[in-house]
């Protein structure tokens, strides 16, 4: 009987090696620190949410041309308001509620 070949062990690559593997942990962390600056900071003149690009919002609450949604914005946004000056919601939420309850508004009574 022949004796079978003894089989060398393969080369290690470069890829696996412990350079790349920090490498990838390097990279790993760096992109987990972007995402967290990007949570707290964001993006400057970019809205993070729907809600923060509301032209009402930014406009002080002008009058939109439709009642239905003057009547609604008074309603919503003035029950926001009412619970921020009774201190239901705080300073950090409050600009939150008063963009949903406009953005509210105006899915349901767009402006004409």
């Amino acid at each position: 009987m022949t004796e079978a070949p003894v089989s060398r062990s393969p080369r290690p690559r470069a890829i696996d090696g412990a350079g790349a593997r920090i490498a990838a942990l390097a990279i790993a962390a760096g992109l987990a620190g972007a995402m967290v600056w990007i949570g707290k900071v964001g993006f400057a003149g970019v809205a993070m949410t729907p809600f923060e690009s509301s032209g009402t919002v930014s406009a002080g609450m002008t009058s939109s041309g439709n009642p239905q949604l003057d009547a609604c914005l008074a309603e919503r946004v003035g029950a926001v308001d009412k619970m921020r000056e009774e201190g239901l919601v705080d300073a950090a939420r409050y600009d939150t509620f008063r963009s949903r309850a406009v953005s509210y508004c105006e899915s349901q009574f767009p402006a004409q």
